[in-house]
């Protein structure tokens, strides 16, 4: 299951990498640091853990909630893009849902506070992370998706899926559709389905460090090149 990138993107990803982070380093040394400032990088990423709460996401095969992953990949995700320098926030830190009490229209009062989170942090890119369910259980792989009629969401999809397809071998495209937490939101946005938890071979890999470190440093490349290739 645990597949490793071909080795045309170990060069291409430390190019990008050097390009990306050098102009963004030289950028902000050319202004000065408010006190409050302490990332290396001034961009911001704001982390979506899908769900939460009594909202739990699809169920893999095995019983494990969606949520749960979701908040573990955001976690993994956001500690990659911080010890690169770059300003992290997280719209949930902990299982609990961002609704208040559990009553009628909780999953809307959820997503508007995700919206305003997203919002308030200003930030240059959010990316939402989400498990994936299909009825017949043997489609595996991530898959991107984006607001249709976004440009700038569909560009940060594509360079993100384009990175998947290298490790998994597919043909993938980034999907349109409509969103809310893409849809609401002012800065490229994206929806990333790590994995299906109803493929059994998939959803054990997705509960491994391995692979989750595997997913969120592709996710990471993935970034990288859409800030490159703008």
């Amino acid at each position: 299951m645990f597949v490793v990138c071909k080795s045309k993107w170990i060069f291409v990803v430390l190019a990008v990498l050097l390009v990306v982070q050098t102009a963004l380093t030289a950028a902000l040394l050319g202004h000065s640091l408010s006190a409050q400032r302490t990332t290396l990088i001034d961009f911001t990423v704001v982390i979506d853990a899908g769900h939460g709460g009594i909202d739990g996401g699809v169920v893999g095969v095995d019983g494990v909630k969606e949520s749960t992953l979701n908040l573990q990949y955001a976690k993994c995700l956001g500690e990659i893009f911080s010890t690169a320098g770059f300003n992290v926030v997280y719209t949930r830190k902990t299982e609990g849902g961002l609704y208040g009490l559990p009553t009628q229209g909780f999953k809307m009062r959820d997503m508007q506070e995700r919206k305003r989170i997203i919002e308030q942090a200003q930030p240059n890119i959010m990316l939402s992370l989400h498990m994936n369910k299909f009825g017949m259980g043997y489609r595996s792989g991530p898959q991107v998706f984006f607001q249709q009629g976004k440009q700038d969401g569909r560009v940060l999809a594509e360079s993100i899926q384009r990175v998947f397809n290298d490790m998994t071998g597919k043909q993938r495209q980034a999907l349109g559709g409509d969103y809310y937490v893409c849809r609401e939101t002012s800065c490229p946005a994206v929806i990333v389905e790590c994995g299906f938890l109803s493929n059994p071979d998939e959803c054990a890999a997705l509960q491994t460090e391995q692979y989750r470190t595997q997913i969120c440093r592709l996710i990471y490349n993935g970034v990288m090149l859409y800030l490159y290739e703008q």
